[in-house]
């Protein structure tokens, strides 16, 4: 097959988010398997690295330090192999610091957004860049505002799915690592998180329509050449023959051991919280359970784990705790 020459690619801003354990980070590593495109994640830019511009609407010396910092201090993805920018991500961060170090102050958010993704493209030998960030999908008017002709991939997950991941995201983790995501997991506000994701994706391709591709994780896996075909005339990119969608990402299950069925207390609340959206999706919704002393004890179980969990939360929302439920609630 020949393959559409770069020169002719649209040079319009390209960003992958959606469901956190959706299947982004895999499509990132997808996406590289074609060596001119250079699929890096997680600036955060548009959302919880977001600085705000001054009144001229530029970003002064202090805004592009800040910017750069919190560059240097992540670990950029995809790492190691298949699909891999870099060994570590270390470099990639660092080319990106350096570029936005090399800005003059006065530039706008987009120029800064655009030469993280250049200098990461450079960096990697490659032409085209690819930004993913899920939670990008909370900021969506922001990111239009400011880059109108943006093609946007959101990528969402059947509720169960996303529910057995999220569960398990820690598992392969080293031990302090994986202990902090076992504290932190409770089916409730995990189900609120798929719920919220779920409308911010509806809300986007009704809002968005020409712009925003909405794409199901087991639509990718039953058939890769056919949707990354879809996704890369949606992203504006060179033809490419993509015969897998890598299955590299602890998204998969049944790669290496199957993951425990869920309990009757978690598929009660993934019904309650995510049932009505799933149904206006087109997405499975679980079998109904009935088991309502365990559910009760879930319930009751969010003390305490509102208690253990308190300080750590809290430092994961400018807004703390309340704020951040209040906007899974909304």
């Amino acid at each position: 097959m020949t393959a559409t020459p770069v020169s002719t690619i649209s040079n319009s801003p390209r960003l992958v988010m959606g469901m956190p354990r959706g299947g982004t980070t895999a499509m990132m590593r997808a996406l590289n398997a074609d060596p001119r495109v250079a699929a890096f994640g997680e600036s955060l830019f548009w959302g919880r690295g977001w600085v705000v511009p001054d009144e001229s609407g530029g970003l002064d010396a202090a805004g592009l330090e800040r910017v750069a910092s919190l560059l240097e201090k992540k670990a950029l993805m995809p790492r190691g192999e298949p699909g891999g920018l870099s060994e570590d991500g270390r470099d990639i961060s660092a080319a990106a610091a350096k570029a936005v170090r090399g800005l003059s102050p006065g530039v706008d958010p987009v120029t800064v957004f655009a030469s993280i993704g250049e200098a990461i493209a450079r960096h990697a030998g490659r032409a085209i860049w690819v930004e993913k960030t899920p939670h990008h999908l909370q900021h969506l008017a922001r990111i239009f505002d400011a880059m109108p002709e943006a093609k946007v991939l959101v990528m969402v997950r059947e509720p169960e799915a996303f529910l057995r991941s999220y569960k398990h995201q820690g598992d392969r983790k080293p031990p302090e690592i994986r202990a902090r995501f076992h504290r932190l997991y409770h089916p409730m506000l995990a189900s609120l998180v798929c719920r919220r994701t779920l409308e911010e994706a509806m809300r986007a391709v009704a809002g968005w329509p020409d712009s925003v591709m909405l794409v199901r994780l087991d639509e990718v896996r039953a058939d890769p050449r056919g949707v990354m075909a879809r996704i890369r005339r949606h992203l504006e990119l060179p033809d490419f023959e993509d015969d897998e969608f890598e299955r590299s990402n602890s998204s998969f299950e049944g790669s290496a051991t199957s993951p425990k069925p869920l309990g009757a207390a978690e598929i009660i609340w993934l019904r309650l919280l995510t049932g009505r959206i799933s149904k206006a999706m087109g997405l499975p919704v679980p079998t109904r359970r009935i088991a309502p002393i365990r559910f009760l004890a879930s319930a009751i179980g969010l003390i305490p784990w509102s208690i253990r969990n308190w300080k750590t939360i809290s430092r994961l929302d400018q807004h703390g705790i309340r704020g951040m439920i209040r906007r899974w609630l909304r």
